[in-house]
């Protein structure tokens, strides 16, 4: 009997104890900022819908910042903007050095989603609410004299790349979605791995309570693969094929749901959860670029082909 109470008692408290510590991880802050690599930036917040303020950093394209030459009337512009989201459960400070190569020609902004860095919040949902803060980011650039509103791009790693696709942003024109996972079911699934064949079942059907009961959410709302179907967005979608976290088949259900004609799918060798950019380097950055070039600043993309 005593076994019998044993068991009961991991079946209802252990999922219970996973979703309360994916809910309050702990915080990585990473120290880094943009001014170790010289770069303009200023310091910006805005509000969500629901009350929270989240917080980041604008960094003005490089070629906006330079001087225009003589011979030109006009000052530069920037080729368009991106929001640069962070993964779970780090910050923006995280990839600011994997933005970088960005910054040329690009506007950027890189942002705390709710709980993580300087942001506020009182927990995560591992992109169930962070759809706000997308919506909360791009009503901010949008609301800038320095930016234009046709042209605004998303790139994200796992949580925010996850965030951008659910989000389904009709002012956002271009996707870089690097190891995002297809349905945050499947993810708590792989949490339970130990054991075995369905006896998982029962603990992520009460995760799937809990998380209804506590936070009034639905596990099930939170399906990129589901979100792309009808989107035209142009995606990338980027992922390693030894990603320890995130298998590489939640980006291929991904590809596979979504609009063949305005989604790529490139898969890295050898990389593991958030490593494309350091095992790919250059590669990884052409692809990047002239992805958002493609699909935002058609015009010099054109240009700069020839």
């Amino acid at each position: 009997m005593k076994f019998l109470y044993l068991i009961l008692a991991v079946v209802f408290l252990l999922p219970l104890f996973n979703l309360l510590l994916g809910i309050h991880p702990p915080r990585f802050k990473t120290d880094d900022n943009p001014r170790h690599y010289g770069l303009n930036y200023e310091r910006v917040s805005f509000p969500t819908e629901d009350g929270l303020t989240l917080r980041g950093w604008f960094i003005p394209a490089e070629s906006a910042s330079r001087q225009a030459p003589a011979q030109e009337k006009e000052p530069r512009e920037a080729c368009a903007t991106i929001l640069f989201g962070h993964g779970y459960p780090f910050d923006k400070a995280n990839i600011l050095r994997h933005a970088l190569f960005l910054h040329s020609r690009f506007n950027l902004l890189l942002f705390d989603f709710r709980y993580f860095g300087e942001s506020d919040g009182a927990y995560t949902t591992a992109g169930l609410l962070e759809t706000r803060d997308v919506k909360a980011a791009v009503e901010y650039v949008k609301g800038r004299e320095d930016v234009d509103p046709t042209r605004i791009g998303a790139m994200g790693f796992s949580l925010s790349a996850s965030s951008f696709i659910l989000a389904r942003h009709t002012d956002v024109k271009a996707i870089v979605a690097d190891s995002p996972y297809a349905s945050l079911e499947k993810v708590v699934q792989r949490q339970f791995f130990f054991f075995p064949g369905p006896t998982k079942w029962p603990l992520v059907a009460l995760t799937k309570v809990y998380a209804r009961l506590l936070l009034g959410l639905k596990l099930s709302d939170a399906v990129p693969a589901d979100a792309v179907g009808e989107q035209k967005t142009p995606l990338l979608l980027i992922h390693g094929d030894a990603d320890s976290q995130i298998p590489v088949e939640h980006s291929r259900e991904i590809h596979a749901k979504a609009n063949p004609a305005s989604t790529e799918l490139w898969i890295v060798p050898g990389a593991d959860h958030g490593f494309a950019h350091a095992l790919a380097g250059y590669d990884y950055e052409i692809r990047v670029r002239e992805f958002f070039e493609r699909h935002l600043c058609p015009k010099t993309f054109s240009t700069l082909k020839r």
